[in-house]
């Protein structure tokens, strides 16, 4: 009895020492069929990382733009029109009439890239003049991973991803530069002259815009956008100017969202929540036409008869007031 369980396991041991030429086959066949599932999934990884980058970055966004409104009795951050560059801004009192939530503009290729060893060392991100630098110290936050554009003149890598919805902020008290003596006082909400869609109204008093948290009644804090990827064509000031008018054969857009994430872009919301939206028309964020390299749009305003994203960017956009 002792006899034959030792030589069972003294067969069973020396059986165990190596695989068979068939389960060795077995084996190879298997690891070649995982990679084959794996290595697909492992290509995709780079893409999500960046998407998840992106998300990160405008979440970082909102939540010191929801911050400065808490610090400054709900008032919204400046979001004003300054069409006007970085390097343009060389005194204090000129510095003065630039602030906003972000300053410079990347319609200028020597504006799309920054330089902290000019004016005083002070990058346009970590310039006080762009409000929201009180809150984010990383200059990285404002630029989406996945914006690899680059200058084909200049050879330069733009440094601002982002764009804010031209329906929502506040105006500074001297703009009275761009518009004279009707000049909005401090803190009074932006016009929104694009809304209307087809041409440029700074007195339009159709659409609703937003000056403080408490004024998004409608459509609301959820459904409102904030910050948008941009087109890197497109990209200029720090208004992100979208049609609030979409109707059956007249859709417009005049700055276009970005399509970096596989042709979706990154939006954020008025209550913080972030999300990637996928495009459903090419023309939304690759329009034909697009444009000189760093030069921003050659057209104000381009129509694009029924684009469906058209619809879904007015519903976020504003309301009818």
């Amino acid at each position: 009895m002792n006899m034959k369980t030792s030589n069972r396991l003294v067969i069973e041991k020396t059986g165990a020492d190596g695989f068979t030429l068939i389960e060795l086959a077995v084996v190879i066949a298997t690891v070649a069929v995982l990679a084959a599932l794996l290595l697909p999934a492992l290509a995709g990884t780079k893409p999500n990382s960046q998407a998840f980058q992106c998300l990160e970055n405008q979440r970082r966004l909102i939540l010191a733009w929801q911050m400065y409104a808490e610090d400054n009795n709900d008032l919204l951050p400046p979001n004003d029109y300054p069409y006007t560059t970085f390097y343009a801004r060389q005194t204090p009192v000129k510095q003065a009439s630039m602030r906003n939530w972000v300053v410079g503009t990347m319609e200028q290729p020597l504006d799309a890239v920054d330089y902290p060893a000019t004016h005083g060392g002070i990058s346009e991100f970590l310039d006080p003049n762009t409000v929201l630098s009180t809150y984010i110290t990383n200059k990285a936050v404002y630029r989406c991973p996945a914006d690899n554009y680059i200058d084909s003149n200049a050879h330069i890598v733009h440094v601002r991803s982002y764009s804010m919805n031209s329906a929502v902020g506040t105006v500074w008290n001297s703009s009275s530069t761009y518009w004279g003596s009707s000049a909005p006082t401090l803190g009074s909400q932006v016009n929104g002259g694009w809304l209307k869609g087809y041409t440029y109204n700074n007195a339009q008093t159709d659409w609703k815009t937003y000056g403080k948290m408490s004024s998004f009644s409608r459509p609301g804090p959820a459904n409102t956008f904030v910050i948008m990827d941009e087109n890197p064509y497109s990209i200029n000031d720090g208004c992100m100017d979208i049609s609030a008018y979409a109707a059956p054969g007249n859709t417009y857009l005049i700055d276009f969202p970005a399509g970096n994430h596989n042709g979706a872009a990154g939006i954020s919301f008025a209550d913080g929540h972030v999300i990637i939206h996928k495009w459903l028309d090419p023309r939304t964020f690759s329009p034909s036409f697009l444009i000189g390299p760093g030069t921003g749009s050659t057209m104000s305003t381009l129509q694009a008869p029924d684009d469906p994203d058209c619809f879904y960017l007015a519903s976020i956009t504003s309301v009818p007031r």
